[in-house]
């Protein structure tokens, strides 16, 4: 899987180079085949207008410190998200913050949108250590949009653990069965 990695700045802790090496970071140890692709977020959006098909990225991974609604008009991750869905890529958002919801980031160009003061635990805890916070973000999101999906070389430490328990109470058809 090809994918484009493109963030803005994470105002007051990361440049957007630095955001992109710890995404870059994160992502390669969670989706060890993908062939990852960095660029400016400004950069980005022009290159998808005018990549060829055979160019194109399979995903588009971008961010910036807080995921708002004016981060959807007159912004550089809006412009990028904008281009991407142009060309059917999807795009992902990993911020410091998410404060709006899936439909509204749908609706954008977004596919997904990670908040990276939700997988830390709060805020502080994601800006004591920012680029690790992020690279610990892009890792969990690389397992599942990466492309290692369905396969089982998947660690085991960053699946959700195995339903114990029936999604149905009460005995399984052929189980049990009350004598008639």
């Amino acid at each position: 899987m090809r994918v484009l990695i493109a963030p803005d700045a994470f105002r007051g802790t990361l440049t957007g180079d630095q955001a992109a090496a710890a995404i870059a970071d994160g992502w390669t140890r969670g989706a060890t085949a993908d062939e990852i692709r960095r660029s400016p977020v400004g950069e980005a959006a022009h290159a998808l207008e005018v990549a060829s098909e055979d160019e194109l990225p399979d995903l588009v991974v971008t961010g910036e410190g807080s995921l708002e609604f004016r981060s959807l008009r007159d912004t550089a991750v809006a412009a990028l998200a904008a281009a991407a869905m142009a060309r059917s890529v999807p795009c992902v958002v990993l911020a410091g913050q998410v404060h709006v919801g899936a439909r509204v980031a749908f609706e954008a160009g977004i596919h997904g949108a990670y908040a990276a003061d939700a997988n830390a635990g709060s805020v502080e805890a994601s800006m004591a250590d920012p680029s690790g916070t992020l690279a610990t973000l892009a890792e969990g999101i690389a397992v599942h949009w990466g492309g290692r999906r369905g396969r089982s070389d998947l660690r085991p430490e960053v699946l959700p653990p195995p339903r114990v328990e029936p999604l149905v109470p009460g005995p399984r058809p052929g189980e049990d069965d009350p004598p008639e």
